[in-house]
């Protein structure tokens, strides 16, 4: 405890703050020390760009057979429509990876600033703060994904999925069995792990839980969103 004291004061004197790798760190051990300490310096291009680039690559590398597979899977080919090919797809999958990811972040970033600090009006962070947060939470994001597809060429599925899916019996073909595919552990624990890191960022003036919360209510809506469009091209 004394050791973390004395961090924290040289990092709120403006000394020596925490480097990437100990900011990932922090966002999987310590979400809410790492909103402190994002109160004071916040990066967030590299760390963000960083899941992009590994996202880009993870869509580049994917086998061709799985990705047939996870297209057909989220049936979103209209009927009668030629299929794009496999090129084309991965080619739009991997510009939605690298391009896509600070798009979503921008306009995540920007429900975290509404949400926290004008609809709850106690957190005074920036946009940048926000941003910052974001990009840490989604190194956790990231992980699942590498293990997932880890997974994935090791049992030849490339529609499976870490999270409420593997308890159905078959493929999902409606809006429910679409939602609860969306929900994937490491989503959830990146969601709460993002509220511990705005909570930190509030100075405590919003707590952990109800931080935690907000976040995951809004993980699961935009999951509900997504499980829309496949169930109605079902």
């Amino acid at each position: 405890m004394n050791e973390e004291a004395q961090t924290a004061e040289r990092v709120g004197a403006g000394g020596e703050t925490p480097n990437l790798v100990q900011r990932v760190v922090m966002a999987f051990s310590s979400p809410t020390r790492l909103g402190e300490v994002l109160r004071q310096r916040s990066p967030w291009f590299w760390t963000l760009a960083i899941v992009a680039i590994i996202g880009t690559i993870i869509v580049l590398v994917f086998p061709e057979e799985l990705f047939r597979q996870m297209i057909t899977a989220r049936g979103s080919q209209p009927q009668g429509q030629a299929q794009p090919s496999i090129g084309m797809t991965r080619g739009i999958g991997a510009g939605s990876a690298l391009l896509g990811s600070f798009v979503a972040a921008a306009v995540i970033a920007g429900m975290l600033y509404l949400v926290f600090n004008i609809i709850y009006g106690r957190a005074e962070a920036t946009y940048k703060q926000h941003t910052s947060a974001l990009a840490h939470s989604w190194w956790i994001l990231m992980i699942g994904n590498l293990l997932t597809f880890a997974l994935q060429v090791a049992k030849g599925d490339g529609t499976l999925r870490l999270g409420f899916g593997l308890l159905l019996a078959e493929d999902p073909s409606s809006f429910v069995g679409y939602f609860l595919s969306g929900i994937t552990i490491f989503g959830l624990w990146s969601s709460a792990a993002l509220g511990a890191v705005e909570s930190g960022l509030s100075g405590g003036k919003v707590s952990v839980g109800k931080a935690a919360t907000t976040v995951i209510v809004l993980y699961l809506a935009f999951v509900a969103v997504s499980a829309i469009f496949p169930s109605l091209a079902g």
